[in-house]
Formats: structure tokens, C-alpha cells, sequence
């Protein structure tokens, strides 16, 4: 009896070649990997998730829709911030945050956000899905609390009078488990 056979190869390097065309597949399809999008064409119609990944995302653009002061007392005022958001791209986009901060006259009185930046599962985030090619409209209120440090300020908001600087930041991701890209638009407003 011959215990000791010769051993077949083949098998060996058909799973050696298996593996190494997995590695290549879960590598061209991670967020952030220009892969497909360097091998497919720009200009063929591509079905569904291969047009994702081989498409640029253009980037949102963040509008001042209006800035208003609710109430002002001696403590603190409410003032609402509303925001359009419009996506110039072909797919929807998650706009995840809006991040900003509330000057007047040259002087940082406040700041606020509009939704949660994403992290780790998309089921416990406050985010906003902006349709291809549309705008949504967001706001939110925030209160100013009355430090007694800035009587100038009081005074204009009082009077209905105040000169605005919203500076911010919007962070977005695409709505795609294979392209996953994530950026952000600063914007600054004068009002």
C-alpha cells in the first residue's frame, strides 16, 4: 500500500485564486475606493449600483432661507433658523448635520444644529434624505441666554435691529452601501 501519494495542486490553487479574487472584489467596492470607478466608462448607462459608484457626487448647496427672532426678554431670546438644501445630483443624499454659529457684529452670540452626524448604524440617527435634483427645507430654534456681558447686542435684538453671521459647516454621505462617501459645505451667511 502507498500511503504517501503524490499531492493534486490544482484544488490548492483554485481556492488560492478564490480567495485572492474575493480580496480584490470586497477591496474595489469599500468606501472611499476609486476602483470601478477608474475601470467603468463615465458616459455608459449603468444599472443601479454601478452608476452609484462610478458617478462624482457633486456637493449640496446650503441657502439662508431666513433668520427670525420669536421672543426676546431680559433673560434670553428664541430665535429660528431655516435652511434649504438643494441636491444637484442624480441620487438622494443624507444630509446628516448642520452644524453653525450665530454672529452679530462681528461677535459669536450663539450657535446651534440641525440633525446628528451619522455613526456606526443608520437606525439611530437624526438625518434628512434630500431627493435627487430637489431642495428640503429645514429649521431649527435656538435659545440665547441673557449673560448680562453684551447690553449692546440686547439692545438690538430688542430694537429688531441686528446684523447677522451664520458660519457653518453641512455634512452629507451618499444613500449607497458601495460607494459610502462622506464630505461636508461650509457656508457663511451675512444677514
Amino acid at each position: 500500500m502507498n500511503f504517501l501519494r503524490p499531492l493534486n495542486r490544482k484544488p490548492l490553487v483554485g481556492v488560492a485564486v478564490g480567495i485572492l479574487a474575493v480580496i480584490v472584489l470586497v477591496v474595489s467596492v469599500l468606501p472611499g475606493s476609486d476602483f470601478l470607478k477608474n475601470i467603468v466608462p463615465k458616459d455608459v448607462e449603468l444599472p443601479g449600483s454601478l452608476n452609484t459608484i462610478s458617478s462624482e457626487i457633486k456637493p449640496l448647496v446650503v441657502q439662508l432661507n431666513d433668520i427670525s427672532v420669536l421672543s426676546v426678554s431680559e433673560k434670553d431670546a428664541t430665535l429660528e433658523l431655516k435652511f434649504d438644501v438643494l441636491n444637484p445630483n442624480n441620487k438622494p443624499i443624507l444630509l446628516e448635520m448642520i452644524s453653525f454659529d450665530i454672529f452679530e457684529n462681528g461677535i459669536k452670540v450663539g450657535y446651534g444644529e440641525i440633525g446628528e452626524r451619522l455613526s456606526g448604524q443608520y437606525t439611530s440617527s437624526n438625518y434628512y434624505t434630500v431627493l435627487s435634483d430637489s431642495s428640503l427645507a429645514v429649521h431649527n430654534k435656538i435659545t440665547i441666554k441673557n449673560t448680562g456681558n453684551n447690553p449692546e447686542f440686547w439692545s438690538t435684538l430688542q430694537q429688531g435691529t441686528p446684523e447677522w453671521r451664520i458660519k457653518g459647516e453641512a455634512f452629507y454621505s451618499t444613500t449607497s452601501a458601495f460607494s459610502g462617501l462622506a464630505d461636508s459645505v461650509v457656508f457663511d451667511f451675512t444677514r
